[in-house]
């Protein structure tokens, strides 16, 4: 591993790490007991809920602690059998953590409005009544409670095994491609979306077909892993007297169901532009027959090598220090601290992530490094959820919780740093621009017809799960129509990928439903952002962290009409941010012939 994880621990299975993990099993049961103690009274006493609920809150970080610590140590070596039989043994502390929580909320929602304002109201509990008000709410959608602690049981053998499983199981996989230059080549799994972003096509196309046929050998696993996993989503939700599946996504993204719908309304009224500059870049790049695979696809500019980690660094380091010098300053102090684990090898699972602990307020960011500028984004992606959590780092732990939407808005928005800080650095040349800029137009393509795309195959999915399973076929049709309806003829035909279902390792994130339209509403949330910035108000950099800050105590409604003054549910609120993107569009337009001049 390159990271150091010996702030967290100085070594797995150490006594500390022993007593730390007996310790937090040991607060859960405290917790739990103190709670069936409160709700077997009916004891509505505030001064009694307010020392649970401060105990529940110090259990929090403790939790996230020892959470983040074994899922950066599985992530990195996912070969690691200790390691993995401690991840599966941690599934019973967070069916626990499950029950204590459906305690509290089952106490906080039997409570009088007038126990509860006066509960909010203790001096103790300051700042934490957005996230209680939440919990209160939540009771409403509660199976009785011995189903929901047997719910909590079943699915450490249940919903999250099968999550487990696609996770372990994509970490030692590998795949053989016939590679135009090299022959043949056989490599892990979690290298597939670097070399997809290969500028050789014939290269990008012997990955796709060496990566699905290895995903047609386990298409029953993983179908039967997808199909599990909406399947019990779908009966708790009908337990739990939940008619539309996308409820459970919007409380955890924390909008209406006006927002997604204003939100989508304006990604299909400006598919056109989406689809017009698809078909420009790959006309550009020669490509008479665009498919999926050549979404990624980056320019031919410059020698043909992407930047080495040194190189990355120091490119996202003069960006943020130039336009953003705070951010600069922590992502410098990251790489010091080596916070960071980047290197490509055998064993590493799939996809980037950033992680933290509440308890020492620190973050860690896990990503394959393969020289490419999608790599280089990446690493400014997540430098951008790590500065989030530093500017949180004084917020109480009950009102540190921010949601998906608004997470990727802080790493959406550290991307469009990135790219500021270049385009105004004169001493880049134009090609090294137009990469970049290449990079934001391959990251808007993704954000607006891939992101929208995976929405509405989960969407209708969840739609066709309700009648029953459905076959590895049936998922790779609904794929293909899928992308057909986004892209339309944008795609040539016979060019959609069908296996895409497999490769994406968010439909099979258990914790986390719906996992894809929050990053279209951080990317284009950034966006607003970002003009505030460009435009030269004062203030903006400020506004934008008062934004972070009030991330985990407000609706996402309340936080950008707070730091805006903007409606979010409004549908010309998201369509002027689409269009937003024709001017740095035109820009690589201009910039494509200067080079090629």
């Amino acid at each position: 591993m390159d990271w150091d994880l010996s702030s967290y621990f100085t070594k797995f299975g150490s006594p500390t790490y022993k007593a730390y993990r007996d310790d937090l099993d040991e607060s859960l049961n405290s917790l739990a007991a103190k709670a069936d103690q409160l709700l077997g009274k009916k004891d509505n006493s505030p001064q009694h809920w307010e020392t649970l609920l401060i105990g529940f809150e110090q259990m929090l970080a403790k939790f996230s602690h020892f959470s983040s610590y074994l899922g950066c140590l599985t992530a990195a070596e996912a070969n690691n059998e200790a390691y993995l039989k401690e991840e599966s043994a941690f599934a019973f502390q967070e069916a626990k953590l499950a029950k204590v929580s459906d305690k509290i909320m089952r106490g906080l929602g039997g409570m009088p409005e007038k126990v509860f304002n006066e509960l909010l109201s203790r001096p103790r509990l300051e700042d934490a009544g957005f996230r209680l008000r939440e919990l209160r709410q939540q009771a409403v959608r509660r199976m009785p409670r011995q189903l929901e602690d047997l719910a909590a049981d079943l699915g450490i053998d249940g919903l999250s095994a099968w999550s487990r499983l696609y996770f372990t199981s994509m970490g030692q996989l590998k795949f053989h491609y016939e590679d135009p230059r090299d022959g043949s080549r056989e490599v892990p799994m979690s290298q597939l979306n670097s070399l997809l972003s290969s500028p050789d096509r014939e290269r990008r196309i012997a990955v796709y077909e060496g990566a699905c046929d290895t995903f047609s050998a386990h298409k029953q696993t993983y179908a039967s892993a997808l199909n599990a996993i909406s399947g019990t989503r779908h009966t708790l939700n009908q337990r739990r007297g939940i008619d539309n599946f996308l409820e459970p996504t919007l409380r955890q993204s924390r909008i209406s169901g006006t927002t997604l719908d204003a939100l989508m309304a304006a990604i299909e009224s400006r598919l056109p532009f989406a689809r017009e500059v698809f078909r420009f870049r790959t006309g550009i790049l020669g490509i008479e027959d665009p498919g999926y695979v050549d979404l990624r696809a980056p320019l031919p500019v410059g020698n043909g090598e992407g930047p080495t980690w040194e190189e990355g660094v120091s490119l996202v380091s003069s960006a943020f220090n130039t336009v953003y010098p705070s951010l600069g300053q922590f992502f410098d102090e990251m790489i010091e601290k080596n916070w960071i684990d980047h290197t490509p090898r055998d064993g590493k699972r799939p996809g980037g992530f950033c992680t933290g602990s509440l308890a020492i307020r620190e973050s860690r960011i896990f990503m394959t490094y393969k020289d490419t500028l999608n790599d280089v984004l990446t690493l400014a992606h997540e430098a951008g959820h790590a500065w989030h959590s530093r500017v949180l780092k004084d917020q109480r732990v009950l009102a540190a919780r921010y949601p998906m939407t608004l997470a990727e808005s802080a790493s959406t928005f550290a991307e469009r740093v990135l790219t500021e800080g270049v385009l105004a650095d004169d001493s880049h040349e134009a090609s090294v621009m137009l990469v970049l800029l290449d990079a934001e137009i391959d990251h808007m393509l993704s954000f607006l017809l891939d992101l929208p795309v995976r929405f509405r195959f989960e969407r209708s999915f969840y739609e066709q799960r309700k009648a029953g399973t459905l076959s590895p076929g049936d998922l790779c049709q609904l794929m293909k129509e899928t992308q057909r309806q986004v892209f339309g003829d944008a795609l040539a035909p016979g060019r959609e990928d069908p296996w895409f279902w497999v490769s994406k390792l968010h439909f099979y994130i258990d914790g986390v439903e719906f996992y894809n339209y929050p990053y279209t509403f951080g990317f284009l949330l950034s966006t607003a952002y970002m003009k505030r910035f460009r435009d030269g108000e004062g203030g903006a950099l400020n506004a934008y962290e008062r934004f972070l800050s009030g991330s985990g105590k407000m609706s996402c409604e309340e936080v950008v009409r707070e730091t805006l003054g903007e409606d979010i549910q409004d549908p010309n609120f998201w369509a002027a941010l689409i269009d937003e993107f024709k001017k740095p569009f035109a820009k690589y337009q201009q910039l494509l012939k200067e080079v090629r001049a």
